[in-house]
């Protein structure tokens, strides 16, 4: 769910798994086709809003990749107890779902980390975090109360600049603490005010590391 620039359907494709990707652009893709080499044809491409798709598919898969941003941050609908219950019913068993956001572990500002860990929990019975400490953070969640690595990670295509961040990111278990946050349901989502001071900080880090280009 999410296109980006496709590079990671791309690279799932390219290594012989079947993609379904959902984009709610259809200008995204013309840029990932365009400038990033996506290719549309190696998959199956659909242009609709991500929880609209899961509400309707009959299909099962064997992972769910949640990359989709609204600017900075993933789109509060697709954060909540009900969109992952609806991910989780279209998992094969053992599947994962796995979230690639930015959220901020500090104590005082980790209201959106530890409550997407916590959603996460109410519908997964294991959930894990890796963190490299930029502020990226993948959340994994699956039906095994333990998740684990089924191999090793292979990271012989990172590109060198990127390959001790995602090194640290492989090995970067993080937590919340049990005390911080509360489930998110669609009735009650206040991650994105109570994000907001992350949030703003993010966009100003990124304008200024934009200037130093």
């Amino acid at each position: 769910m999410g296109l980006g620039v496709g590079i990671v359907p791309r690279d799932f494709a390219n290594g012989g798994a079947r993609v379904d990707v959902v984009e709610i652009n259809p200008a995204v893709v013309e840029v990932a086709t365009r400038f990033f080499d996506f290719q549309p044809e190696k998959v199956s491409l659909t242009t609709d809003d991500g929880r609209h798709f899961l509400n309707r598919c009959s299909k099962k898969y064997d992972a769910v990749i949640l990359d989709a941003f609204l600017g900075d941050s993933s789109p509060s609908h697709l954060l909540t107890r009900e969109a992952f219950a609806s991910v989780r019913r279209v998992l094969r068993p053992g599947g994962a779902l796995v979230i690639n956001c930015f959220a901020n572990l500090e104590a005082g500002h980790d209201f959106f980390a530890a409550s997407l860990h916590k959603t996460l929990s109410a519908v997964f019975p294991g959930v894990r975090a890796h963190s490299n400490g930029d502020g990226a953070i993948f959340f994994v969640a699956t039906d095994h109360a333990d998740p684990q690595f089924v191999h090793p990670p292979d990271l012989s295509d990172v590109h060198p600049d990127a390959l001790s961040k995602t090194q640290a990111a492989m090995v970067g278990l993080v937590d919340t603490p049990a005390e911080d946050g509360i489930v998110l349901t669609d009735d009650y989502n206040p991650a994105e005010f109570y994000d907001a001071w992350n949030r703003e900080n993010l966009r100003r880090n990124l304008a200024k590391a934009a200037k130093r280009m």
